[in-house]
């Protein structure tokens, strides 16, 4: 029996003291940072934070199939990481309202910026909104896209009074939906759709932008710029 408690009293020690140990690894301060450029447009990929699209990164230094890690882009189509640890990686977008991307190699050992060409399963144009009344307004525009992938399955005007308006916010009341799966891809591409948001309060900052989407894999959309409309 005092062998056991011997025994046990010693690993207790052991426990504490290696509980006492000091990380002293450097904080990772490399930075990559960059940004996707629309192929249809020549502008920055507009999308969402979050469920816009993510960074994956591959740090090759020492192994040929390391474990991934992952950072989610902005909005705006920037990215931007200032906890890196110096050494080579595999730089690929991913999961973004966009067709796969070609990863990019590059050593990063303090500032290190790399953009991406991305084509967007999606291009919104021809944007025009309309005041009809006080209390609503006529939503125009077209889609098209530069190559072909999934069916075209819906397009909206997403509305609210927050600036960040989007999938992720918006007033469902406000934001018509059209239902496309029942109609052929070449006739999508040929209509000029109009949507028609009512019920809007006379001298409320209202914030919209037109989305569609793919039947893609993360049901992630393509938009248009933020537009402010006061009635």
């Amino acid at each position: 029996m005092k062998k056991i408690l011997y025994y046990v009293f010693i690993a207790l020690i052991l426990i504490s003291s290696s509980c006492d140990k000091i990380d002293n690894y450097e904080i990772p301060k490399e930075i990559l940072q960059g940004k996707l450029i629309d192929e249809i447009t020549g502008e920055s990929f507009i999308t969402e934070q979050p469920n816009g699209f993510r960074i994956m990164m591959k740090e090759i230094s020492y192994k040929d199939n390391p474990q991934p890690e992952y950072f989610w882009g902005k909005a705006d189509g920037t990215f931007y990481n200032k906890r890196i640890f110096k050494g080579k990686y595999e730089i690929t977008p991913i999961e973004g309202a966009f067709f796969p991307v070609e990863k990019k190699t590059l050593d990063i050992d303090g500032n290190a910026t790399v953009d991406f060409i991305v084509t967007p399963y999606l291009s919104i144009s021809e944007l025009s909104v309309k005041t009809i009344n006080d209390q609503t307004i006529e939503v125009s525009y077209r889609l098209s896209r530069n190559k072909v992938g999934d069916k075209i399955i819906d397009t909206r005007v997403f509305v609210s009074q927050n600036p960040n308006v989007g999938a992720n916010i918006f007033d469902n009341k406000k934001s018509p939906i059209i239902n496309l799966n029942a109609t052929s891809d070449v006739d999508i591409l040929k209509t000029t759709f109009r949507q028609t948001i009512s019920n809007l309060e006379k001298g409320t900052t209202y914030y919209l932008r037109v989305g569609a989407r793919t039947n893609n894999l993360q049901k992630r959309y393509n938009f248009t710029k933020i537009i402010e409309h006061k009635n």
